[in-house]
């Protein structure tokens, strides 16, 4: 890792895809948009999403809640917003998917290599012991 700020970007996207309802978030927005519920299709990205439409697919969460978890996930850099009138649409970053994997590649190179090889693991080991 070169510097602090990198290592504080690598954690806040780890934070930021370590919650449950933000990964579902992640998975609806890749996904894309597929039938609209009360937005109109924004031309300029067809395949974002609508706040409203990933409010209804999480089950009708509060607005607030939604709210916040967006914020997070755009201040990590994982998501776009794009306002269109009254309606916010969302996608996914993918430079910033291809960021982290290079961070994490970075501060921990053992990891992007598999690990280390060449060692025999003794059949009693646990998932943790090399």
């Amino acid at each position: 890792m070169r510097n602090m700020a990198e290592a504080a970007a690598v954690e806040a996207v780890a934070a930021a895809i370590g919650d449950p309802v933000r990964a579902r978030i992640l998975d609806l927005l890749a996904q894309g948009r597929r039938t609209p519920c009360c937005s109109p299709t924004n031309p300029d990205a067809p395949r974002a999403v609508c706040a409203c439409d990933i409010r209804g697919a999480l089950g009708g969460m509060a607005p607030s809640k939604l709210a916040y978890h967006l914020k997070l996930l755009r201040r990590s850099g994982l998501v776009r917003e794009a306002r269109r009138g009254k309606w916010v649409y969302y996608t996914l970053a993918a430079d910033a998917f291809s960021a982290f994997r290079e961070a994490v590649a970075a501060r921990w190179p053992g990891a992007a290599r598999g690990g280390v090889r060449g060692r025999r693991r003794s059949r009693r080991a646990g998932p943790l012991s090399g």
